[in-house]
């Protein structure tokens, strides 16, 4: 796995973190360590661009998911952008999809939103969000 820091902000003003090859085991202390820089930011939206990634495993999709609660309690998000299908499959079978949030299109996030007991996903931007349009 390649990963790529953007240390600029997108049109939006998140952090981008682009991702690519292939997020697994053995990847993970990597991709782990880059998040964990960006996310030392209290309320920082992370951005994490798969759109260059060939394969998952559910090892380093519990890492996203990790991220993005510590992110949630520290007041910000992480938000996954141009997931390829198979990981979004993977995504859904490891039941991790109800966890994470992700880009239907640029600038607006599907998440996910508790209604009894079965999750669904909304693709707008989140209640309260106050970044522009």
């Amino acid at each position: 796995m390649v990963v790529e820091a953007r240390h600029e902000m997108d049109e939006v003003g998140d952090e981008v973190l682009e991702l690519s090859g292939s997020l697994d085991a053995r990847s993970t202390p990597e991709m782990r360590t880059a998040l964990q820089r960006l996310l030392d930011v209290p309320g920082r939206v992370v951005v994490l661009d798969l759109g260059a990634v060939t394969s998952a495993d559910v090892v380093a999709l519990r890492v996203i998911a990790a991220a993005s609660r510590l992110s949630a309690l520290r007041g910000g998000r992480v938000v996954l952008r141009g997931v390829p299908d198979a990981v979004r499959r993977l995504l859904t079978v490891s039941r991790l999809a109800r966890l994470v949030e992700i880009e239907r299109i640029p600038g607006s996030f599907a998440v996910p939103e508790q209604r009894g007991s079965a999750d669904v996903i909304s693709a707008t931007r989140p209640a309260g969000d106050q970044r522009h349009s």
